[in-house]
């Protein structure tokens, strides 16, 4: 699973919130594509639940949102969210220490 972050008008935080309601919103729309959806909210909720999102922030200005540049959120090897953009590849909790 990979999803496209958008940090043009606010930081990776609130971009991973609203696309958590969103998914969440469409889930319970009785949608037919419900097995993509839920894959895409248990990679959110992996996301919210393990980056420090002020460390995230602090320590690469372009998650900390007014920024262009593509931002992905995918599956990691290790069952671990990875966040990559640039030649940058994030994974909590090893990279932020």
């Amino acid at each position: 699973m990979k999803i496209q972050l958008d940090l043009t008008n606010h930081c990776i935080q609130t971009e991973v919130k609203r696309r958590h309601e969103a998914a969440i919103s469409r889930y319970f729309k009785g949608r037919k594509d419900r097995e993509a959806i839920e894959a895409e909210l248990v990679l959110l909720e992996k996301a919210l639940s393990s980056f420090d999102f002020a460390r995230l922030r602090s320590r690469w200005p372009v998650l900390a949102g007014g920024d262009d540049r593509p931002v992905f959120l995918v599956d990691g090897d290790s069952g671990l969210p990875c966040l990559r953009f640039d030649d940058q590849a994030i994974r909590p909790p090893a990279d932020e220490s």
